[in-house]
């Protein structure tokens, strides 16, 4: 027998015997670890299915809305022509603003119209021709008069430049006029001193700058002025009160030299000087 084999022989007769119980024992506990692993793949799987439904889930969501911006009702319409543009123009910023709070057109939004709501069916279905109805019944031009007649006839009169371009800027973007049209109103319609001061001006401006240009000279203008007054103020009170100093004493020097008519008499009898 070689080496090999006595090594083999001798290893067999020295390793102690196997118990049947103990092998048993790590047949169960190899078959327990494995159940074990196996539900836990289970679960691993299931859990990727719902993350994957998740996932999907998430994907097919709209995109976030942004904040909206809170919009005060419109203040209520007194049923005038000047009011009715800007109510107009309330009632379409908060329903642009606010069209989530209403289900559809036909809604509370405009229930409080006037008696032929009940009349006019179409008046609950589009707010559209509820607004058209309210333009014809309410904006009519103020004072009778259209957007051309009065933008032809405003001027400036003691108003700032400022102030008087906002008026006819309103006018202005409801007239149509083109640029040429809208540079010669106003130019025509300013005060003269300011028609002078911007006759080098005007040609090569557009209606835009002319109206920029016209109320910075005019406020240039009147502060100009204003620096005047109050340089020559204290040099008329100074006169003032000379004058007024001068009047009061006037009286006084002469009261001294009045004579009684005693006195009078007495100098003209003797042929006397009176003063």
């Amino acid at each position: 027998m070689d080496s090999n084999a006595a090594s083999a022989s001798s290893l067999q007769n020295t390793s102690p015997p196997l118990n049947p119980a103990e092998v048993t024992n790590l047949q169960a506990a190899f078959a327990y670890q494995s159940e074990l692993l196996k539900s836990y793949q289970e679960q691993l799987t299931k859990l990727q299915l719902v993350n994957e439904h998740l996932m999907h889930y998430i994907r097919s969501l709209p995109p976030p809305m942004p904040p909206t911006v809170s919009f005060a009702l419109p203040n209520k319409f007194d049923g005038t022509a000047e009011q009715c543009k800007g109510f107009i123009r309330q009632v379409m910023l908060y329903l642009d603003h606010q069209g989530d709070k209403f289900d559809s057109e036909a809604d509370r939004a405009i229930n409080w119209a006037s008696a032929v709501w009940d009349s006019d069916s179409q008046l609950k279905s589009s707010v559209d021709y509820f607004l058209q109805q309210i333009r014809e019944v309410f904006q009519y031009p103020a004072g009778g008069r259209d957007i051309s007649t009065q933008l032809i006839n405003i001027t400036q009169g003691n108003r700032t430049a400022a102030e008087y371009a906002v008026e006819f800027r309103t006018l202005a973007a409801q007239s149509g006029w083109n640029e040429i049209a809208l540079k010669a109103i106003f130019y025509n319609s300013l005060n003269a001193e300011l028609q002078t001061e911007l006759a080098c001006r005007r040609e090569d401006s557009s209606f835009s700058e002319l109206v920029t240009i016209a109320i910075r000279i005019d406020n240039l203008m009147r502060q100009t002025l204003k620096r005047k007054i109050n340089k020559v103020s204290p040099r008329n009170s100074s006169v003032t009160a000379s004058s007024a100093t001068h009047s009061q004493d006037e009286p006084m020097q002469l009261n001294v030299s009045l004579i009684t008519e005693e006195e009078r008499a007495r100098r003209r009898e003797n042929h006397l000087c009176f003063y």
